[in-house]
């Protein structure tokens, strides 16, 4: 899977998950295939429940999606769907590889998303969001897509971010 599709598969796969219920999760990209460590509790909590998730398993819920009547449209605006979206967005625009995203080191008070991605030097970097640094990133990345002109009806609301 290509780095610019992981944005979209990371979507898809959080809206998935939302509709699981699964609220912790360990979340890594190898090579086609998304695996994901999750569980019913609020981190830090253990992950029982494993899923794997190939190319087209994610066109399948895509599809779906589309054939759902309210396609998400009251959800609130840092979903995870929305949040894993612009993580692997903003991880794509440094022009580099995802490799894990988890939010299994956090409070249950205090979100925290931990994210691991590959430069195109090679180099290994953690970063580790908390609270409003997540919610800045989303924003970001909404106002840099609106701004590179990419049209989306389902975000038109958050253009003017």
């Amino acid at each position: 899977m290509s780095a610019i599709h992981y944005s979209e598969a990371l979507r898809t796969i959080g809206m998935d998950l939302e509709l699981r219920g699964i609220k912790t999760f360990l979340i890594r990209c190898e090579g086609d295939l998304i695996v994901v460590e999750g569980g019913y509790q609020s981190p830090p909590a253990p992950t029982p429940v494993s899923l794997h998730y190939a190319s087209e398993d994610i066109e399948h819920l895509n599809r779906r999606e589309r054939e759902r009547i309210d396609v998400c449209s009251d959800k609130d605006f840092l979903s995870l769907s929305k949040i894993l979206w612009a993580i692997a967005t903003y991880v794509t625009v440094k022009g580099a590889r995802l490799l894990c995203v988890s939010n299994i080191h956090g409070a249950e008070n205090m979100p925290a998303i931990n994210m691991e991605y590959e430069t195109i030097q090679g180099e290994r970097v953690v970063e580790n969001l908390t609270g409003s640094a997540i919610y800045e990133v989303c924003v970001n990345i909404y106002k840099l897509r609106a701004i590179s002109g990419v049209q989306n009806s389902r975000y038109t609301r958050f253009s003017t971010l």
